[in-house]
């Protein structure tokens, strides 16, 4: 197999100044299925693009032997039926058959010489079967076979997402980057992609839920806060090691604490004796010999005190990767009563189609109810008719009047601007802001750039802060860790598990809802 190598690679940002990377080395083999994994702003998918030499290191190199695929991409001609839009996307199959059929019909000698080179690009990149292998990865894939006669833009983002993973893996000496390719895919979507992930040959993955990364990766990178690391294994194994590691660290770290507790007291005590001989000096009847002595002392506590403070740097720098060990915390509010939300027989249509039908629903003070179905059902919009955001067809939802509800939606409510002024009209306090952002490992200059700038990950972690920040009765959360690092993830599990607050939430995270729900209610289609 092919190999990309990185070599003392470095990378910054100007507008605003952010460095990434530095002096990064790193060796991928092309045949590892691998996991790309990080804080959200570490470098994912800076170092992604590197790959595809959108951008350039400011300083280092790097060896991309193979050309490189990526995902998500739009394909040029949407608007066509979905085998079009697949074999268009692998190559110009359909353009090649129309040439070739006017240019064999013409026959004029020269019109048949350029068919026949034509063909032989059509017959190298499997032009004469390339439908009967789109319908076996169709099937492979768990897309149904009749889903490439309809048009393109009419399937859902999961069925497109799983159509475009077709092609890549179609196309011919290719590498691909599959860029957070569980976005728009249910959870039958994302174990059907995950297994079929897991019979292809070599990539490179970014993606944050855990269950799809043990299912179909081997290989895991981990850009950490001072380095990055690569370990054979899947997410659980790259886990478990890094868990002993960072205990291991720990216990370094403490003990690199004490050594240089010790070694600030010993400078402190050199400095302190060499003062007094200084006091010495005055009144002293021999003033040359005790102010010699003095000074040879003041001169070696300063020659010590110099090689105990590099002792102490040099130790600082072994502080590496640890990541500071800071808790979430949620709000909560006083006097909750037993009951928060109660829906019976809820239907909601729009244009005509009904989106859901005879739904209910009780959630009770103390649990944590997981809303679950595919695509399309309408958990956003079961969310919107409780936060009273759209209208009712019949049916009832009833929150009591002392309830407060606080929603983390989707698509962030804050996208644009910068964040100071949002925080201002809510009222929210910005230290505090500040702080809890932080644990979640969004720090630096956030409140200085605007809000296009942050990653996808960022803008969903500034969304749930804003939702937990004030004590609320019960918290509705629409795909909450859509985007956010594995890291984060799980500090807000422990943070949920710690402090138990009321919450309604969808989410397609397996490992997710299997940690923190304490009921799952599945959400049925209205229409069948």
């Amino acid at each position: 197999m092919a190999t990309i190598n990185l070599n003392q690679l470095s990378f910054e940002y100007d507008a605003p100044y952010v460095k990434i990377f530095e002096d990064l080395s790193l060796r991928i083999d092309t045949g590892w299925k691998t996991a790309l994994i990080g804080r959200n702003g570490r470098g994912k998918t800076t170092l992604l693009n590197l790959l595809q030499k959108k951008i350039s290191p400011t300083a280092g190199w790097l060896d991309v032997s193979i050309p490189t695929s990526y995902f998500p991409f739009i394909p040029e001609n949407e608007y066509q039926n979905t085998l079009d839009v697949i074999r268009d996307c692998i190559a110009p199959f359909n353009l090649w058959e129309k040439a070739m059929g006017a240019l064999w019909q013409d026959g004029h000698p020269n019109d048949v010489q350029k068919a026949a080179e034509i063909n032989e690009h059509y017959e190298q990149f499997g032009g004469y079967e390339i439908n009967a292998r789109i319908e076996k990865e169709m099937a492979a894939i768990g897309l149904a076979a009749d889903t490439l006669e309809r048009n393109f833009t009419k399937l859902s983002g999961g069925e497109q997402t799983r159509a475009l993973i077709i092609a890549l893996f179609l196309r011919k000496g290719q590498f691909l980057l599959l860029d957070e390719p569980t976005n728009h895919l249910d959870m039958d979507g994302r174990e059907a992609l995950a297994r079929y992930l897991f019979r292809k040959p070599g990539f490179l993955l970014v993606s944050h839920d855990r269950s799809f990364l043990d299912i179909c990766t081997d290989h895991v990178i981990a850009i950490n806060r001072k380095d990055v690391r690569v370990m054979r294994g899947n997410y659980s194994e790259w886990k478990r090691q890094n868990d002993l590691e960072e205990k291991s660290e720990r216990r370094a770290n403490e003990k690199l604490k004490r050594e240089i507790s010790h070694l600030e007291a010993a400078a402190g005590q050199r400095r302190a004796g060499a003062h007094q001989k200084e006091k010495e000096k005055i009144g002293a009847y021999d003033k040359g010999f005790v102010g010699h002595r003095a000074a040879k002392q003041m001169k070696r506590a300063i020659i010590m005190e110099k090689k105990i403070q590099e002792n102490i740097e040099e130790k600082k720098e072994l502080f590496k990767n640890l990541e500071k060990e800071r808790q979430l915390k949620f709000g909560s509010a006083d006097k909750t009563p037993e009951i928060l939300l109660t829906v019976e027989n809820l239907s909601i249509k729009f244009d005509g189609k009904m989106i859901i039908k005879d739904f209910s629903l009780s959630v009770g003070k103390g649990r944590r109810i997981a809303i679950i179905g595919g695509n399309g059902v309408g958990k956003t919009t079961l969310f919107n008719a409780i936060s009273r955001e759209t209208p009712i067809h019949s049916g009832t939802v009833h929150v009591p009047g002392n309830v407060k509800l606080m929603r983390a939606y989707q698509k962030p409510l804050w996208a644009s601007g910068h964040l100071r002024p949002h925080l201002q009209m809510e009222k929210i306090d910005e230290t505090r802001f500040r702080q809890i952002l932080g644990v979640m490992g969004v720090s630096g200059d956030v409140f200085d750039r605007p809000l296009e700038t942050f990653s996808q990950g960022q803008l969903k972690k500034v969304d749930l802060c804003r939702s937990f920040i004030h004590p609320a009765h019960l918290l509705l959360w629409d795909e909450p860790v859509n985007y956010v690092d594995v890291m984060s993830r799980e500090q807000i599990e422990e943070a949920i598990l710690v402090f138990k607050p009321n919450l309604l939430f969808t989410e397609h995270d397996k490992y997710f809802i299997d940690r923190i729900a304490t009921d799952v209610v599945r959400l049925e289609p209205a229409e069948v």
